[in-house]
């Protein structure tokens, strides 16, 4: 019989709007060298929202998917974004709308590219507590209408994009095992974004610091809550940074590359939906397998920084 008071993810789906935008495209407009771009980002391609695109558009494409591949519907919308619609009201709203789901409730979670790790927590807790059965998770983002084109520096890093998980009932000993979560608002203008007028502004140096700092202690922390060993771990979904850093990452944990995938070359860098982005092509790429355990990490703008490890149920294949 199904324990029900375990939550797991039956559904998943991710958005990339237009075709991709190489790397001639942006060195011609930020005045970079392409080779530039290569070797230090390793970032191939990205992809832009066209100008009468909302993030709510994106979001609502890649909910659809997660929502087509779930047994369940929705009950309650977690929204994971930097770049709101408006500042009222919540993107997630407009989301419920375009779905067609009235009725439900629907808001958005700030926490930068840690975004959707915060968003999953939430929903989980608000499961947990009763307020929801299966809630959809999303994370959307179109930073690129943020970024200063001209800068070279932080111009050919990001993408827009938005990932979805829907959550549901899954029987106990899957699901979502561990949710770790880590702030620290001193480190605040590491990465930031003025409230009107003004670009994207990011310390590249103070953010890799972050990263591998806490990136290794929140995975940690989460292993341990889970009671996972490392060597456990099938795949890790790491925010999509850049190439180079996803890599010196897995690197110094200890992550080898075909258990820590990289896609961002060909997304960039998507902000908050890197993870579920991520997740969702590495589950199209080589589709997870019953039992198979996974963690998201991501550390963003905050900072923050977030981790969670799920194992994976498979009705069709589970003993």
């Amino acid at each position: 019989m199904m324990d029900t008071t375990s939550l797991g993810i039956v559904g998943v789906g991710h958005y990339l709007p237009g075709a991709p935008v190489s790397n001639e495209a942006v060195a011609e407009t930020a005045s970079v060298d392409i080779e530039w771009i290569r070797e230090r980002t390793g970032i191939e391609s990205r992809h832009y929202a066209a100008p009468e695109s909302l993030t709510s558009d994106l979001a609502t494409q890649a909910a659809t998917l997660a929502l087509a591949g779930a047994p369940v519907g929705a009950d309650l919308i977690v929204l994971g974004t930097s770049t709101p619609d408006k500042l009222a009201p919540s993107t997630a709203c407009y989301v419920q709308k375009k779905l067609g789901l009235p009725g439900i409730p629907a808001f958005d979670v700030s926490a930068g590219c840690s975004g959707f790790l915060y968003a999953l927590s939430v929903a989980t807790a608000m499961t947990a507590a009763g307020l929801a059965r299966h809630p959809l998770v999303v994370a959307a983002d179109v930073l690129t209408r943020c970024v200063d084109p001209t800068d070279h520096r932080i111009a050919p890093l990001f993408g827009d994009g938005a990932g979805a998980v829907q959550l549901g009932p899954v029987p106990a000993g899957y699901g979502i095992l561990a949710l770790e979560l880590w702030a620290d608002g001193s480190l605040s203008e590491i990465a930031t974004m003025p409230r009107h007028d003004g670009y994207f502004q990011m310390d590249g140096r103070g953010v890799k610091k972050v990263v591998m700092e806490r990136g290794p202690k929140i995975l940690e922390a989460a292993l341990a809550k889970a009671g996972v060993r490392l060597d456990e771990l099938n795949r890790v979904l790491i925010h999509q940074a850049n190439p180079k850093l996803v890599r010196m990452l897995g690197d110094f944990v200890g992550i080898p590359p075909e258990v820590a995938p990289d896609y961002g070359r060909l997304t960039g860098n998507t902000a908050g939906a890197s993870v579920p982005v991520a997740f969702s092509m590495a589950h199209a790429e080589r589709p997870f397998r019953d039992g198979d355990l996974f963690a998201l990490l991501a550390v963003g703008a905050g900072m923050t920084a977030g981790a969670a490890i799920v194992r994976w149920y498979d009705p069709d294949t589970a003993a």
